[in-house]
């Protein structure tokens, strides 16, 4: 399988990463999306601005593929107008939202061993990332 040319070649393993980050838990529904044999509960990761050139830990978010789903189609009818209030962000602008549940995720799922990796400076992050995936068991 070819890989897409807009995403960061190293995307496998950042997405890997968030998704441990998070303990394998969807921000927006809370399903522990660890061990899911239901394709709708399989765990990604959404790119809150909808960059995927824009890998900051602070712009990715794990979702699982139903949430994902309905913000990706949400975003997408808004997109022209990210301003206008959204129906499933009860009110709330798109972005500012989506900020707000990554950030309470990250408190409520997050690893402990991890929590501040948000704060990290991106050459911190990849140099952590890079370790982490190298001492990962096989």
């Amino acid at each position: 399988m070819a890989r897409n040319l807009r995403y960061h070649p190293e995307w496998s393993t950042i997405s890997r990463y968030v998704r441990e980050l998070f303990n394998y838990y969807c921000s927006r529904c809370g399903q522990d999306c660890r061990n899911s044999t239901n394709a709708e509960m399989v765990l990604q990761v959404h790119h809150i601005d909808e960059n995927p050139g824009n890998n900051t830990l602070e712009n990715l978010i794990p979702l699982c593929a139903s949430c994902h789903l309905k913000i990706e189609r949400e975003a997408r009818i808004h997109a022209p107008n990210h301003e206008k209030q959204m129906e499933l962000f009860e009110n709330q602008s798109y972005m500012s939202q989506m900020k707000k549940m990554r950030q309470i995720a990250l408190a409520k799922y997050g690893s402990g061993h991890k929590a501040g990796v948000s704060q990290l400076d991106a050459e911190t992050y990849e140099i952590e990332a890079l370790e982490w995936e190298n001492n990962e068991p096989s």
